[in-house]
């Protein structure tokens, strides 16, 4: 039997995309990190065979596989479906999937990632032009800062196949992950005509003197990159001066500081752009501190596992004196948090562990942190032992444990609030809490919790996103309560998406076109953050993500939007 060049090409991005696989490591927010790839048959039987025949099969020659379907998910590890954009019109994607929003939403990344990654069959005459579907999905996965789940899907892409704009996607994806030689031997073949690229591939090759003629010219203009300059001095063997006030770093910048050996300042982190956050933590030179601050940036982006910022934090040694200052500092310093984090379970009391991480959970929520501590203290809520004696604390730890996902055992904390006059008080916010991740079901009414020190607008705008989103994921909210939650209409109204994309998302999850639905549900929420998103457009969104069959996403976007706007 003749196997045609398409099959084998076929074969050959299977096999790549199974290899890729292995490479991803992402939290469990979205469903399992990675799987191979569905592969439909590439045989299809011939004609019936007529009485006294012989066997008879008819061997199609297949056209080459579409590397717009290519991915690295399937539906039974996390993917959305071979199906994903069946019946979506491909002008819908081309237009808004450069608009798939990026955010600080645990919740709205994990569906972004899941969408970009999915193995599925690209929209009908989809086409290359401006940019292939593999072009836009590589160009937003790049943005969102997933470096491992792009290189992976990199990976299933042959070398022949690679676009320009793909090409320095991929350059800047190795780059990151610390494969140098990869990312030069991709310049020599088709990189970007950048000149800097250039001379740090020489520099890595040891071409000091070449690379030293190019970097003269490059001082010489007025646009140079004076912090490139500095970095590939170093790697030339020029002492760097003290570095500071470093903006806008690009994943080059990130490699030739890696190579020169060159730490960088804690200064730099809150400006780095997403993906190039775990190459930092992943890089010994950098002072621990530094790597530390990059690690909580990523973790609360979901770019690495919680359990990476805990083993950082463990290392992290104290003398008596540096003891005694982060414990001063208290949770306002990396030092301070890992302090906290590995006294805490020295404390022989069970009530009084309690009260410390309620405490530790309290100024979290006040440096806009609190659904990273969660997950950081979730195990250790999670180890004690429900008693009479820690019902005071009862009501955030339930909270935390909700927001980490424990569902399984935050009913039980609730259950114990309850029998604590103070604490039931406390609790009540955090029963609506545990109504919205379907960790309790209450059959109390629906009960607004109080506005205590909260502006009107505030308040009124915290009670209708709670009740919009109740009402998303299936709860009866009652019209009084619709009534007393109306805004004053001076009052400035969030940001609201173009009717075009709220009908659209709802004609789409109508007709269970998945991957559209979510698209467009992202897009509508925006890039604002879910603290200002608007309350109808929440509401949408749980709801459509519910009629396409993502109940848990749908409750976890609904988790995350109460807990943004004050719940």
């Amino acid at each position: 039997m003749t196997i045609s060049r398409a099959d084998r090409l076929r074969a050959l991005i299977l096999a790549l995309s199974l290899s890729a696989t292995a490479a991803v490591a992402q939290p469990s927010d979205g469903g399992p990190d990675a799987a191979a790839l569905s592969e439909d048959t590439i045989f299809t039987p011939g004609p019936a065979r007529q009485a006294g025949s012989g066997p008879r099969f008819e061997v199609r020659e297949l056209n080459a596989p579409d590397l717009d379907s290519v991915g690295i998910l399937d539906d039974r590890h996390g993917g959305l479906g071979n199906t994903l954009w069946g019946g979506t019109n491909a002008a819908i994607v081309r237009r808004l999937l450069p608009r798939l929003p990026v955010t600080d939403s645990r919740a709205t990344r994990a569906l972004s990632r899941r969408l970009l990654l999915t193995a599925a069959a690209a929209p009908d005459k989809f086409g290359t032009d401006p940019a292939s579907l593999l072009d836009l999905r590589a160009e937003r996965l790049a943005a969102l800062g997933d470096s491992a789940g792009l290189a992976a899907l990199l990976k299933t892409v042959p070398s022949a196949s690679v676009s320009p704009a793909l090409s320095r996607i991929k350059v800047e994806s190795l780059l990151l992950s610390g494969d140098d030689k990869g990312a030069c031997a991709e310049i020599a073949a088709r990189g970007p005509d950048d000149p800097r690229f250039k001379v740090f591939c020489a520099l890595s090759g040891g071409k000091v003197l070449e690379a030293n003629m190019a970097l003269d010219l490059m001082r010489d203009r007025k646009d140079s990159d004076a912090t490139f300059i500095i970095a590939a001095d170093a790697m030339a063997g020029t002492p760097p001066p003290k570095l500071d006030k470093l903006t806008a770093l690009t994943p080059l910048h990130i490699a030739a500081f890696r190579a020169a050996k060159i730490a960088l300042p804690p200064e730099a982190i809150p400006t780095l752009a997403p993906g190039a956050l775990a190459a930092i933590v992943a890089n010994p030179l950098n002072a621990l501190e530094v790597r530390l601050l990059a690690a909580e940036r990523a973790e609360a982006l979901g770019l690495v596992e919680t359990d990476i910022l805990r083993r950082l934090y463990a290392e992290l040694t104290f003398n008596a004196a540096e003891a005694q200052l982060a414990q001063s500092q208290g949770d306002r310093t990396p030092r301070g948090r890992a302090l906290l984090l590995r006294s805490i379970p020295a404390e022989p009391s069970p009530a009084a562990r309690a009260g410390l991480i309620a405490r530790v959970l309290a100024a979290a929520t006040e440096r806009g942190a609190f659904a990273a501590t969660a997950r950081l203290y979730a195990p250790l809520i999670a180890d004690l032992t429900l008693t009479p004696d820690l019902g005071p604390s009862a009501p955030p730890l339930a909270r935390a444990l909700i927001v980490a996902g424990r569902t399984d055992i935050a009913g039980g904390w609730l259950a114990l609030a309850r029998t604590d006059p103070e604490a039931a008080k406390a609790a009540k916010p955090v029963a609506l809490l545990a109504r919205l991740a379907a960790a309790l079901t209450d059959p109390a009414p629906i009960e607004l919790p109080p506005a205590d020190g909260l502006a009107p607008d505030a308040a009124s705008r915290r009670a209708e996103v709670l009740l919009s989103l109740l009402s998303g994921v299936g709860e009866k909210v009652p019209p009084a309560l619709w009534l007393a939650s109306l805004r004053d209409p001076a009052i400035a109204p969030a940001l609201v998406p173009r009717p075009a994309l709220r009908a659209m998302a709802r004609a789409a999850a109508e007709d269970v076109r998945i991957g559209e639905t979510v698209l467009l549900t992202l897009v509508g929420l925006g890039e604002a953050g879910l603290d200002r998103a608007d309350p109808e457009m929440l509401n949408r969104a749980v709801t459509h993500l519910r009629m396409i069959g993502l109940e848990r996403e749908a409750r976890a976007l609904a988790v995350e939007a109460a807990l943004a706007n004050g719940l």
